[in-house]
């Protein structure tokens, strides 16, 4: 502890100073602007060191170990001391010069704190005690002094008690204010810690420390906080990373514009922009920043709720940092907190939100009204995914904005074909003219023009990643001469194609949409063997198309367990829903298998399940095909809700000796002794042929020739063994059904 004899400069410049006519000590006039509070709490520590020469005893001046170690004197005055007695009782004490309206006048960031939490000239008193030893390390000596503690060198409950009370009843009614419903506790101005040498201190004992992101206002440093750094970024108006596009905002925002300047600083706004990503939601939070002149700060939900346990904490520094810089908050994706497990995530929301003065947007996929238990004024905001025609503009002006240009047909056939948002339009327009450049000669004066199979390959990179966690993508390779069925089903299958192409010209410029229930989608069963051709169909209109193509095996999604299936069917359809990709969901016998004539719960059960299923694929905004073994198990009033049923019967010979020369590639070396039309005779499926084909080619690589018939037939004899049945099983082809 500090030698009373020999005091540190800190308490040489405050002993012996005259004092004005209240009997305070008086510091010299040469502070530095704005740290006026600091003269206060050096008169106030003064009368402190004055007091606590009083309390030691004479002793203290002439032991150079006092501090370390309790003498029997010391422990005899302190059994003879008052309970709860401060350090300046006994003794009538002027009020302190300067006083707070005095500071807060030189000082608008302490005039904040006190006006914003509404603090009493004692809390105040505390926050600046506590703040000390964070400006001047002179503070930490005097307060090792104070609390006779040579070890102790921020301040506790006990010295803030000490200084600022001056009999036990004003010392036991001031503890009041370090509790955890307190205005320094409850918001986070102060906290209390332990000191690390004892193990859950009592309450007097703990040190008082102010945030960090107070003492950084206080002090007038600016900038984010650092426990923000993750999850927050200040976009200061007019800057490049503002991200305010030369399209410009919404035409709403002149109402907004306008909501916002009325009620800043007077009122709290909370307005909840709703609408899919890349629909503008953040381009427009950012432009009302610009418009208002003020910054925004940008919070990422999903980061913010990496830690669950600290997201009330962060939630409140995120806002008070919007406050420090008087600015406006776009809370991005946040959902995710209102998604937190039980009542938690909404519950931390709305009072962090609640607490708030100034202006907060919120951005969801969903539009967010807080429950009635939870009174909050939101404002909700509708952002919706740009119709076709806004598309097909959207595309026209970004491919042209990326140094490129496209025949408007291909144009107009992407913007139909994507639901993209603007965000993924130009993405994509940046990423194709960028790989088309790529691919032009060096030195090439010729335009940039982009073809529909650039275009659409761009837009599909866009869409459909989060699929491939419950979905295998299959890459199409044939085409329509590949694909052998017969002819009633190849016009089937073309005229399928054509609802899809034609789908927004039908549904949506020729008013179908209003006229009609459920969704802009269509919906096709594939019915037929194993292998003859139903997902080979699929990817021929895929490739058609020009768009994904996903398939789900549903005997991965059904589950023995109630609600289950629904719940795995949710999530495959709710990671589909902007990808505009065709899902065909294969092995779908898994789900009819179970029949659909009721006999039992069971049965029943099942019967919610399928039409869960069909309910989902017509409200899905694409092409959803179910791919089934039997179609017989199927009820007629579920088979009314598909716009196109195709039946794949078994292949008969004619239509076998097809798939066999299908199936061999031009450079494939063949020997002139082959005869297909022999091999055509094998009851073989589309899908086994390929089989064949493939095999009877890798035992002529392995032989060093070409494929001649005798490998055709030790191939063909090991598909059947496959099968269960011998090679010379040929005769008369078997019914549709299998």
């Amino acid at each position: 502890m500090l030698e009373a004899d020999r005091p540190t400069p800190a308490v040489e410049a405050l002993d012996g100073v005259p004092g004005d006519e209240s009997g305070d000590v008086t510091v010299h006039d040469d502070d530095l602007e704005g740290l006026l509070a600091f003269r206060r709490l050096d008169l106030l520590l003064a009368r402190g060191v004055e007091a606590a020469r009083r309390r030691y005893g004479p002793e203290a001046a002439s032991d150079s170990y006092r501090g370390l170690y309790v003498t029997e004197e010391q422990a005899q005055r302190a059994l003879r001391s008052p309970v709860a007695e401060p350090l300046v009782a006994g003794r009538p004490v002027a009020p302190l010069v300067p006083q707070w309206n005095r500071i807060a006048a030189d000082n608008p960031r302490w005039m904040w704190l006190r006006n914003r939490y509404d603090l009493t000239e004692v809390e105040l008193d505390v926050v600046l005690i506590a703040l000390g030893p964070d400006v001047d390390r002179r503070y930490e000596q005097l307060y090792g002094y104070l609390q006779d503690d040579v070890s102790a060198r921020r301040a506790t409950v006990n010295l803030a008690l000490d200084l600022l009370t001056t009999s036990p009843s004003e010392r036991l009614a001031a503890m009041r204010i370090f509790a955890a419903d307190g205005p320094l506790v409850r918001h986070g101005i102060v906290s209390l810690r332990a000191d690390r040498r004892v193990d859950d201190p009592p309450l007097i004992a703990r040190l008082i420390a102010v945030d960090e992101q107070v003492t950084a206002s206080l002090l007038g440093h600016h900038g984010l906080d650092r426990r923000l750094g993750d999850a927050c970024r200040l976009v200061v108006p007019g800057s490049r990373t503002s991200g305010v596009g030369q399209a410009g905002p919404d035409l709403r925002l002149e109402g907004l514009q306008s909501l916002v300047r009325s009620a800043w600083g007077r009122t709290p706004v909370r307005l909840c922009f709703h609408g899919p990503s890349g629909t503008g939601r953040r381009r427009t939070a950012l432009a009302l920043g610009e418009r208002l002149d003020r910054q925004v700060l940008l919070v990422a939900g999903p980061v913010l709720a990496g830690d669950p346990a600290a997201v009330p904490d962060l939630l409140r520094l995120a806002l008070r940092q919007a406050e420090l810089e008087d600015a406006l908050v776009y809370l991005e994706d946040a959902e995710v907190l209102l998604q937190m497990p039980g009542q938690v995530g909404p519950d931390v929301l709305v009072a962090a939100l609640a607490a708030h003065p100034g202006v907060v947007v919120l951005g969801t996929a969903q539009p967010w009204t807080p429950s009635r238990h939870q009174p909050l004024g939101v404002i909700g905001v509708a952002f919706s995914a740009p119709g076709a025609s806004d598309r097909r503009g959207v595309w026209r002006r970004e491919v042209g904005a990326a140094g490129a240009s496209a025949a408007p047909a291909d144009l107009a056939a992407v913007g139909d074909q994507f639901r993209l948002s603007p965000r993924q339009i130009r993405d994509a327009a940046l990423t194709t003219a960028g790989e088309a450049k790529l691919r032009q000669p060096p030195r090439s004066s010729s335009a940039l023009r982009l073809t529909r199979r650039d275009l659409f390959a761009a837009a599909r990179s866009q869409s459909g990643h989060e699929l491939t966690a419950f979905a295998r993508r299959v890459r199409p390779v044939h085409g329509w001469d590949d694909l052998v069925v017969p002819e009633e089903a190849d016009s089937q299958l073309r005229e399928l194609a054509a609802r899809v192409e034609h789908r927004t010209l039908v549904m949506d410029e020729w008013g179908f949409t209003s006229r009609l229930p459920g969704g802009r989608g269509v919906t096709a069963l594939f019915a037929g063997p194993p292998g003859t051709g139903k997902t080979m169909a699929a990817s021929v209109i895929a490739a058609e198309l020009g768009l994904d193509l996903f398939a789900i095996d549903l005997s991965t999604v059904v589950s023995k367990y109630i609600g289950e299936t629904e719940k795995n069917l949710s999530r495959v359809f709710g990671a589909a829903a902007d990808s505009d990709a065709i899902l065909l969901f294969d092995e779908a016998d898994a789900l009819f298998g179970k029949r659909s004539e009721v006999r039992d719960a069971h049965d029943r059960y099942a019967n919610v399940e399928i039409a869960y299923l069909l309910q989902r694929m017509e409200e899905y905004d694409g092409l959803a095909i179910l791919a089934t073994n039997l179609r017989h198990h199927i009820d007629e009033a579920f088979l009314r809700r598909l716009h196109v049923i195709v039946d794949f019967p078994f292949p008969d010979t004619a239509e076998r000796l097809r798939i066999w020369q299908s199936c061999l590639p031009r450079s494939l070396p063949l020997d002139d002794g082959v005869d297909l039309p022999a091999m055509a005779h094998h009851r073989l499926a589309g899908g086994n042929i390929r089989n064949v084909v493939l095999g009877a080619a890798y035992l002529a690589a392995q032989a060093g020739r070409p494929i001649g018939q005798a490998e055709f037939v030790a191939a063909t004899r090991r598909e059947l063994q496959k099968m269960g049945k011998l090679l010379t099983e040929t005769g008369p082809d078997p019914p549709a059904d299998g």
